[in-house]
């Protein structure tokens, strides 16, 4: 099944996911100001960040460890940038396949945020979705299928129907649908998303454009090729419209098309 990109290729087909588990988080607050400590500990968490998206998670983790216990120290641990210090090594746990300490480090991190920001703060907000991610990666489908659609309600009344964020939580739910055994609601969930994301952002768009080559994925893994065929093939000119032809989506999109044009001959 579709999976949510991990890294930013930089043709800004895997940026829509920003709210999700592999995107880190620079700030909380715009409180830069004289504030050098804070200053110092944004150039570092924006160092490890750097490193993790690098595929160096051997140096990211110990970067961002360290960055947390300063900022525990300097700012505080209830401070809001402490706690996205703390929500991205949780992460980085993650992504370096140390999921039991990145799964509970997220469970607290996303408490805390509840309790010192409110559980509608944008940031709250974030953490929450990028544990329902984390859930759905480690093979816990349901309880990522429960997250999402909670972020999801949450961030259609705090930011819209038709924001970025809250159709990225929708996506989610999606995803974790399919994992989770119903592939077929998770096509008439990623539909309906895409939909929005149309009737909203507009096409091409990045994110319209990765809904899609979900949708056609989704769609061709349950049987319904044609239907399947003409989604990655609007993707793919989409893709090409967005970041040209040479770009890595479209790319890749065109050889999801050629691989199941494939299928389909060695069926006859």
């Amino acid at each position: 099944m579709p999976t949510a990109p991990s890294s930013s290729s930089g043709d800004g087909s895997d940026s829509v996911f920003a709210g999700s588990l592999f995107v880190l988080e620079s700030a909380v607050v715009d409180r830069i100001g004289g504030d050098v400590d804070r200053q110092r500990l944004g150039s570092r968490n924006a160092l490890a960040a750097a490193y993790l998206q690098a595929g160096q998670r051997d140096a990211a983790v110990p970067q961002f460890e360290a960055t947390l216990t300063d900022a525990r120290r300097l700012l505080g641990p209830r401070d809001p940038d402490t706690l996205v210090a703390e929500g991205n090594l949780a992460a980085a746990y993650l992504m370096a396949e140390h999921d039991a300490v990145g799964l509970d480090l997220m469970v607290r991190n996303v408490a805390s945020r509840r309790e010192i920001m409110g559980p509608e703060h944008p940031a709250t907000l974030t953490a929450a979705d990028a544990l329902a991610t984390a859930h759905r990666l480690t093979g816990r489908a349901q309880e990522s299928v429960t997250g999402h659609a909670d972020v999801a309600a949450r961030r259609s009344r705090v930011l819209g129907p038709g924001h970025p964020d809250t159709l990225r939580s929708r996506a989610g739910q999606a995803l974790a649908t399919a994992d989770a055994g119903n592939v077929t609601g998770a096509v008439d969930l990623l539909a309906d998303t895409l939909r929005a994301a149309e009737h909203f952002l507009g096409r091409p768009h990045p994110l319209s454009v990765a809904l899609r080559g979900y949708l056609a994925e989704t769609l061709a893994a349950v049987g319904r090729t044609d239907p399947a065929r003409d989604e990655f093939e609007r993707a793919a000119a989409d893709a090409e419209h967005l970041w040209g032809a040479r770009a890595p989506e479209t790319l890749r999109l065109r050889d999801e098309l050629g691989a199941l044009a494939g299928q389909v001959r060695a069926a006859f």
